[in-house]
């Protein structure tokens, strides 16, 4: 039976294909504001299926938003990290220009007008980059970033020997490891799963590090200290550069909790604390 409370959208077509997103709205009929939350791993086809369910599920019932939640097109190769980011920038033009209240509207006409202004991106891991990436090159930003452990700073030679450790893990290794904390089985197409290019030029493009700017959306950034993946300095980074621009932002650490975390909130009281914290910085703006 077709659930009115959880609609799937196409907000893209391209040659060969079509990408869909998964939009879940509140009962009794309230929505705001509107959040994008975008999957942790890559790939066709993955949308609501593997994302952070706990916080997606908050986010629906106890904060009463609005969920989109997309798939977007899996990376092949390093180069294509940005095929996946302009799949979410279309996402978000497809929201801006109309396209998530009029399938809104197929189904509840009239009970969710939706807020432009109250727009927000939510992403765990390489969803958090792709968070980022909805802050520049965009005609219009969303109105905050919640980024939780998104990978940034690809120059830093954390991150480097970050990927030189974990390339050698076998993917068993990766989603077993507790320092991971990455308890499900996933898509062997993460970032994590791909040699990044030694091209600066090609990494800076992809790089939140390198685009943030004095009049980017407010950024909230949840990382566990014991992250091996996606090293915590990256987002210390991150926020040092956001301040200097005078970008409101704020951080919440997450004492000894691994990469992928948040995926597993329902057993840490703490991590569900942090990422709270960082839904309230965004929306009490």
């Amino acid at each position: 039976m077709k659930n009115p409370f959880c609609l799937t959208a196409v907000y893209k077509t391209f040659e060969g294909g079509k990408l869909e997103a998964d939009i879940r709205v509140p009962y009794p009929k309230e929505g705001k504001p509107f959040v994008i939350d975008i999957p942790s791993e890559a790939g066709l086809g993955v949308s609501y299926s593997i994302i952070n369910k706990k916080h997606s599920e908050d986010l629906v019932h106890a904060r009463r938003c609005v969920v989109v939640s997309p798939e977007y097109r899996s990376l092949d190769g390093a180069s294509s990290l940005k095929v996946p980011i302009h799949d979410c920038r279309d996402l978000l033009a497809w929201i801006y220009n109309g396209g998530l209240q009029q399938a809104l509207e197929a189904e509840h006409p009239g009970l969710y007008p939706v807020d432009c202004d109250r727009v927000y991106a939510s992403g765990v891991s390489y969803g958090g980059l792709l968070a980022l990436s909805l802050g520049w090159d965009v005609p219009r930003p969303v109105a905050g970033i919640l980024d939780i452990a998104g990978p940034c700073h690809f120059s830093d030679d954390q991150w480097k020997e970050s990927q030189e450790t974990t390339s050698r893990l076998t993917l068993e290794q990766k989603h077993s490891d507790p320092k991971c904390l990455c308890l499900d089985p996933a898509p062997s197409s993460s970032i994590f799963d791909i040699t990044l290019p030694e091209d600066a030029n090609l990494l800076s493009e992809v790089d939140p590090i390198m685009h943030v700017h004095s009049s980017f959306p407010p950024v909230f950034v949840v990382h566990g200290t014991s992250d091996e993946l996606v090293p915590i300095g990256l987002s210390r980074h991150l926020l040092a550069r956001l301040k200097e621009l005078g970008v409101r932002c704020e951080k919440a650490e997450v004492e000894g909790a691994g990469h992928l975390f948040a995926s597993v909130l329902r057993d840490s009281p703490e991590a569900t604390k942090q990422v709270s914290r960082g839904v309230d910085f965004l929306t009490s703006a």
